[in-house]
C-alpha cells in the first residue's frame, strides 16, 4: 500500500469517527432537552446548566461531521448551472470551486487557531452560568478547519484528475476522427 493510500485510509476513519462522535452529540442532546422538559413540566425541575452544555455540543457536532460530510457529498449544493455545463467545465468550474474553498479554508484554520492559542494562553473563561475555560469549547473549530481543508485537497486534486481525463479523452478523439491528423 503506498504511503498517500494509507494516509487517506486512516484520514477516512479518523472523519468516520468523527462523524459518529456528532451523531452521539445528536442522540444526547436530544435526551437531555427532552428529560429537561419532562422534569419541568412534571417536576418543577430543571438543570441551569444544562441549555449550555447543548449550546457547545451543537458547535462540536457541526464541527465533527463537516469533514465526512464534505467526502461523501452530503453538503448543499446548488447544482442548477452544473448539470447545465458540458462535463470539462463542469471539471474546471470545481476546480475554481475547490481552490477557492481551499484558500479561504486554509486563512480560517490559521485565525481560529491563532484565536484558540490566544484563549489558551490568556486563561480566558466564558461569562455563562457553568463558567467553562473557553478554549476547551471552541478547539474544535480550527480542528474541524483543519480536516476541512484537507478534504478539500483531496476534492481538488479529484476535481484536476476528472480535468485531465476528460482534456486527454477529448485530445484522443479529436485525433482519431477524421481530417483530425495535422
Amino acid at each position: 500500500m503506498k504511503i498517500t493510500e494509507r494516509f487517506w485510509a486512516i484520514f477516512d476513519k479518523a472523519i468516520t469517527i468523527l462523524m459518529v462522535l456528532a451523531a452521539a452529540l445528536i442522540i444526547f442532546d436530544a435526551l437531555a432537552v427532552s428529560v429537561d422538559v419532562l422534569l419541568r413540566k412534571f417536576l418543577s425541575i430543571t438543570h441551569t446548566g444544562l441549555f449550555e452544555i447543548t449550546e457547545y455540543s451543537l458547535l462540536w457536532m457541526t464541527f465533527l461531521g463537516t469533514a465526512w460530510l464534505l467526502k461523501n457529498d452530503g453538503h448543499i449544493r446548488v447544482d442548477l448551472v452544473l448539470n447545465s455545463l458540458n462535463p470539462r467545465h463542469r471539471a474546471i468550474l470545481n476546480i475554481i470551486a475547490t481552490i477557492m474553498c481551499v484558500i479561504l479554508l486554509g486563512v480560517l484554520t490559521w485565525y481560529s487557531v491563532k484565536l484558540t492559542l490566544h484563549d489558551y494562553q490568556a486563561g480566558i473563561f466564558l461569562a455563562t452560568v457553568l463558567e467553562p475555560l473557553k478554549w476547551p469549547i471552541e478547539i474544535i473549530i480550527p480542528i474541524g478547519y483543519f480536516l476541512l481543508f484537507i478534504e478539500l485537497l483531496r476534492k481538488t486534486y479529484g476535481h484536476l484528475a476528472s480535468w485531465k481525463a476528460l482534456f486527454k479523452g477529448e485530445q484522443k478523439q479529436s485525433n482519431s476522427t477524421p481530417g483530425g491528423e495535422s
